[in-house]
């Protein structure tokens, strides 16, 4: 378990790897599971079966926002009050979040088995990939709040301490998916149905053994059957939280829905097959994005809380610089090896082939700033400051993607539409690399006064003997945040906008 005193004081490279790695794995293996259902629909009912899976994505990805507006909220608040030594408030937050899961799941249940295959028919397709996406929406609705759960409870057990864990129930819980899709998909030749059941049942493992953790002895912050409530104050503090990675889903989620509709209406099924196949090779960079950034929220979160600005400015950089070379080994594989990796999926479809490739040439290039522009996001929701992620997130798809998604077409046809999103990500990272030059400046000079600040209480302290002197030079010259003997200094915090 991860000490408050090693969060404070402990190696940045240490810690990144403490919490990063196993974030990294948990959502990879979280986001996996409709990589996996891609991978086995694709082979086994081919080009159709991908385009349905493509069409039912946005509103699975619905229930995926629910479960992080829920877990990343209540998660990055627990973190900021363990860092100002607020455990009651903490503990608080805590059992809100978990009837909250509950009562988002009953809702998902009810009203996506009601307006299912209505939300799919809004693109304007009768197809058979309708049919498909429908087949795979009900059970996928039906199992909803073991979804949340699962998501929602993992980044609250990584604050418990417990990164490992979560790490070790999510690889049971692929593992789970990839034998039941095998079983029910290419054995028993359920399809869809198949692949939707093998979906739940793999979230339902990690649901019911994260909430055995937070209900044991083990747990740090523990839940309290008798204290699970929902309080109105707390709960619209935890989803006011973890409102900026909720819009990064649902506008991801949104930014789907109009593709696929461009897609049908510039292409046909086919170009929904293919974008379908891009979506689960991107994917898989896209989660080690999202994990590096998730990973080291906690680590943000409890220094800047604490007023260690320093150590917030060393895991800002080091999470920047773990995005960039994630982006360009991913671009690298892609232009090396694109065939190999569509077939993946796809072995015996030559026009499927032909229609991914081409759009895969145009989408490698948002690799290279996608994971620098998730981060900023993650990095202003973890500091509490919601505005600045908000505007991240919808900018990116209000003020860049949709314009671009319906003009660019108009000049370049199919292409146009593979285009707009590079485009997008392109023009999101140059305002981010605005808004991190001021933060940067504020993290460096907020540091030189940490720094100094214990050499000021020296020298108007009456009692200070030569020992304590030569210790807190030397403590000033090696650069430690905090030194014993001084009190601790603590920036006013900035308002969070």
């Amino acid at each position: 378990m991860i000490s408050n005193e090693e969060m404070k004081s402990g190696n940045i490279l240490n810690l990144f790897c403490k919490f990063a790695l196993p974030a990294v794995v948990g959502v990879l293996i979280a986001g996996i599971q409709g990589i996996i259902d891609g991978f086995f629909i694709g082979n086994a009912i081919g080009s159709h079966g991908l385009a349905g899976i493509t069409l039912a994505y946005p509103p699975y990805l619905a229930i995926i926002a629910a479960g992080i507006i829920i877990g990343i909220g209540s998660s990055s608040l627990i973190a900021l009050r363990l860092g100002e030594g607020k455990t009651g408030e903490a503990l608080e937050i805590m059992n809100n979040a978990f009837p909250l899961c509950l009562i988002a799941g009953a809702v998902f249940t009810a009203g996506g088995l009601i307006f299912c295959r209505t939300s799919i028919s809004l693109l304007g397709t009768n197809g058979p990939a309708l049919s498909l996406a429908s087949e795979y929406l009900h059970i996928i609705f039906a199992g909803s709040v073991f979804m949340i759960l699962a998501i929602a409870l993992d980044p609250l057990v990584r604050n418990n301490g417990k990164p490992r864990l979560c790490m070790k129930i999510m690889v049971a819980g692929v593992l789970a998916n990839i034998i039941l899709d095998y079983l029910l998909v290419m054995h028993m030749e359920m399809g869809m149905s198949g692949a939707a059941t093998a979906t739940v049942l793999s979230f339902v493992l990690p649901a019911v053994l994260l909430t055995h953790h937070l209900l044991s002895s083990q747990a740090k912050l523990r839940l309290r059957i008798k204290s699970m409530r929902v309080k109105t104050a707390t709960a619209l503090k935890i989803l006011n939280a973890g409102v900026p990675s909720f819009v990064m889903q649902m506008s991801f989620a949104l930014m789907l829905f109009v593709q696929n509709y461009m897609l049908l209406r510039y292409g046909s099924e086919l170009a929904v097959s293919a974008y379908g196949v891009i979506g689960y090779i991107f994917s898989i960079f896209y989660m080690l994005f999202e994990g590096i950034a998730l990973g080291v929220q906690p680590i943000i979160g409890f220094n800047y809380g604490a007023g260690n600005y320093g150590r917030v400015l060393k895991t800002l950089k080091l999470t920047i610089l773990s995005c960039t070379l994630i982006g360009a080994l991913g671009f690298t594989l892609i232009y090396l090896f694109p065939e190999s990796l569509v077939q993946i999926f796809s072995q015996r479809d030559s026009e499927l082939l032909d229609a991914t490739l081409q759009g895969m040439d145009i989408f490698m290039f948002s690799l290279l700033v996608e994971g620098t522009v998730l981060l900023t996001a993650v990095y202003y929701q973890s500091i509490n400051r919601v505005r600045a992620a908000l505007f991240i997130h919808l900018g990116k798809i209000f003020i860049f993607l949709f314009p671009l998604l319906f003009i660019l077409p108009h000049f370049f046809d199919l292409n146009g539409v593979w285009a707009a999103s590079p485009a997008t990500e392109y023009l999101m990272a140059a305002v981010v690399m605005v808004m991190l030059s001021k933060e940067f400046d504020f993290l460096r000079n907020s540091r030189k006064v940490e720094i100094k600040q214990p050499v000021t209480l020296k020298i108007t302290s009456e009692v200070t003997s030569k020992h304590e002197t030569s210790a807190s030079r030397n403590t000033v010259k090696t650069g430690n945040e905090e030194c014993t003997g001084f009190i601790p200094f603590k920036h006013t915090e900035r308002e969070a906008s």
